[in-house]
């Protein structure tokens, strides 16, 4: 959520729009998306895929003319498939709050922090090896057009692990219906045809962290998956606050890391592979 001083102020107006390309990440609404299946590069298994379902809705969201408050509930569900092993059996959840604080430092500069609690579980395991946070603390430097670079840190579950990165971008118009973040670990383009048509391609991270429990062994076991999305796709307004989206695209760099029933660690690198997306976006 911008905070936007004047609709007239022209820089507000262009970095408004230009933040709208950024948050498509952190958006409310319902997605259902599958990768694969196919065959590893290396180690163990002859077939991967997984299938994914995001549900996220919005809990508050309050502003003023400097700053604004908004905290989210988020589910996702995620069913592998991995062919000739034993392992990732389960369904895995990711039950979170993301909330986000966002404040503006005089004219020119702001500052967000991002925190998101939850649980990382096949919900056999609820205590405190299955608890996890992602944590993003970003600054922003605008220019007198609206253009942005931001920089910052990052920790996220969607690398695979919870080591801290670094964020690193710049937000500028490359026509006056395209918007462009270019940075890591997110690049978005985005196009808007009209007031309800708009094209996008993006490259993210989208890989998970998640404790089970593996019947016939004791203890808990981690279980991970790092994977890089390409996408491109479209949404249009359809009624109300209710947007259609839809994408497909390619995945790469994947690194899939589990226990197999024996208690063995089991290790592959699935190939790069098609994915699609189909979802509907909550929108006020």
């Amino acid at each position: 959520m911008m905070i936007c001083l004047k609709k007239s102020d022209l820089r507000n107006a262009v970095a408004c729009a230009l933040l709208m390309a950024t948050q498509a990440a952190f958006a409310n609404g319902l997605s259902w998306s599958k990768e694969g299946p196919g065959s590893p590069d290396s180690g163990s298994g002859t077939d991967f895929s997984r299938s994914q379902i995001d549900l996220t809705l919005p809990l508050e969201r309050r502003e003023n003319r400097y700053e604004s408050v908004r905290t989210d509930a988020h589910l996702d569900i995620s069913e592998f498939r991995w062919s000739g092993t034993t392992a990732l059996q389960s369904e895995y959840y990711w039950l979170s709050m993301p909330i986000e604080y966002r404040q503006k430092r005089g004219r020119s500069a702001e500052f967000t922090i991002r925190a998101e609690p939850g649980f990382m579980t096949d919900l056999n395991v609820l205590d405190g090896d299955s608890l996890a946070m992602n944590a993003d603390l970003i600054g922003r430097v605008y220019q007198r057009s609206g253009t942005f670079w931001q920089f910052g840190l990052t920790v996220n579950r969607e690398f695979g692990d919870y080591s801290p990165r670094p964020v690193l971008g710049m937000a500028t118009k490359l026509t006056p219906d395209t918007e462009m973040l270019l940075g890591f670990p997110r690049t978005r383009i985005v196009s808007r045809w009209s007031d309800d048509l708009a094209s996008f391609l993006y490259l993210r991270p989208a890989g998970g962290v998640w404790q089970e429990e593996i019947t016939g062994l004791t203890g808990t076991y981690r279980a991970s998956y790092t994977n890089w999305k390409l996408g491109v796709g479209g949404e249009f307004h359809w009624r109300g606050p209710l947007w259609i989206s839809g994408e497909l695209g390619q995945m790469r760099h994947r690194r899939v890391r589990a226990t197999d029933d024996t208690g063995t660690e089991v290790v592959a690198s699935p190939g790069d592979d098609a994915f699609w997306q189909v979802g509907i976006d909550l929108r006020y």
